[in-house]
């Protein structure tokens, strides 16, 4: 029977706020110890998920546009991607430069401990409950490559973005103590590709996904929490494509967890807003998560508020006993105003009120 209350609310990473010390004062006020981790929001440069990353691969000396080829798959001006579709051309490394030869740095922990230290200074004062970790969510390699890499640059470019982002969980986990940290791996171009919308540099979709998550995962240290946001997009406010039920979620939810070698902390999956039917969740019955491992449902929409949240609750706990809820998505997309209204949303549900 699903635990109505309390249970746990989990944010995916982008909060269109100030800056950090706004967005972990106001998350720590109105969730209070329903939220186990808080992320610094991605303000500023950073809100718009990996777009912020497009500046930095242009200004490389070893990248240049490919002559061969014109849009990202799937782009569209509104997709959050920081190119405009109708003249955004895919880069590619240029000729003649492979293998180690080829560097890049994402530079995702240099702001990962600066604001580490303001979360840090909130925790110590009691503005934040002792036993909430810092949250920080980082894109797969493949994210990064399929939106703006040329195919034929993959294997070069895919084995360089590993090791950038490998250094930078490096460096995250020596600056900041590792009971106090988690990191989330944001996956949503693999979904796409499992949905058959997106082509993979070897394998099938599914292996590839796993292999990947793998190597990812097992590069944060044990004593530090990881988890995984399964993600269909949100250009607009919507699935880049609709998925007809909880298959291919549950798949990679299973592939993953048994792939990882470490432990896996939680799972987060989109529940689409006009599912509240049995037959989306039905699939979830198959889904193998280690008992440790927490589920969250990304089911509360701030456009049909408790109500519809409640009848996929509903329709969720008939399937699986115990899961915390969340948003299909970050809120980096969304006006900044409805960011309190939609927090304490998650108050009232995560507390049955």
């Amino acid at each position: 029977m699903y635990e109505v209350t309390p249970v746990n609310v989990h944010l995916v990473g982008s909060i269109p706020m100030t800056n950090a010390d706004e967005v972990f004062s106001t998350v720590a006020r109105i969730l209070g110890d329903r939220v186990l981790r808080i992320p610094d929001g991605e303000t500023g440069e950073r809100s718009n998920w990996v777009s912020w990353q497009l500046p930095l691969l242009q200004a490389h000396p070893a990248l240049e546009p490919d002559p061969e080829s014109s849009v990202p798959q799937r782009a569209t001006a509104e997709d959050g991607l920081a190119v405009d579709a109708r003249k955004f051309r895919f880069l590619r490394v240029k000729p003649g430069i492979g293998g180690e030869d080829f560097e890049i740095e994402a530079q995702y922990a240099q702001y990962a401990v600066a604001s580490f230290h303001t979360f840090d200074q909130l925790q110590q004062t009691g503005g934040i409950p002792p036993e909430v970790r810092f949250q920080v969510s980082l894109p797969t390699p493949y994210a990064v490559a399929s939106l703006y890499m040329a195919p034929s640059s993959w294997p070069t470019f895919l084995q360089a973005y590993e090791r950038a982002v490998a250094r930078d969980v490096a460096a995250i986990s020596q600056g900041i103590p590792l009971q106090r940290l988690a990191i989330q791996w944001d996956v949503c171009m693999e979904v796409l590709a499992c949905e058959g919308l997106l082509t993979v540099p070897q394998g099938n979709p599914e292996s590839f996904t796993f292999e990947q998550l793998r190597r990812l995962c097992d590069m944060v240290p044990n004593e530090a929490d990881v988890g995984i946001h399964l993600c269909y997009g949100d250009p607009g406010y919507k699935h880049v494509v609709e998925p007809k039920d909880a298959t291919i979620l549950t798949k990679l939810a299973n592939g993953i967890a048994a792939a990882v070698d470490r432990k896996l902390n939680w799972i987060h999956m989109p529940v689409p807003k006009d599912r509240c039917d049995d037959a989306f969740f039905a699939p979830l019955k198959n889904l193998r998560l280690p008992p440790e491992t927490e589920l969250y449902l990304g089911l509360v929409h701030f456009t049909d508020q408790e109500e519809g949240a409640r009848q996929r609750i509903a329709a969720a706990a008939r399937v699986v006993p115990k899961f915390g809820i969340a948003t299909e998505c970050g809120f980096g997309r969304r006006p900044p105003e409805t960011v309190v209204p939609l927090l304490e949303l998650h108050s009232r549900i995560a507390s049955g009120g």
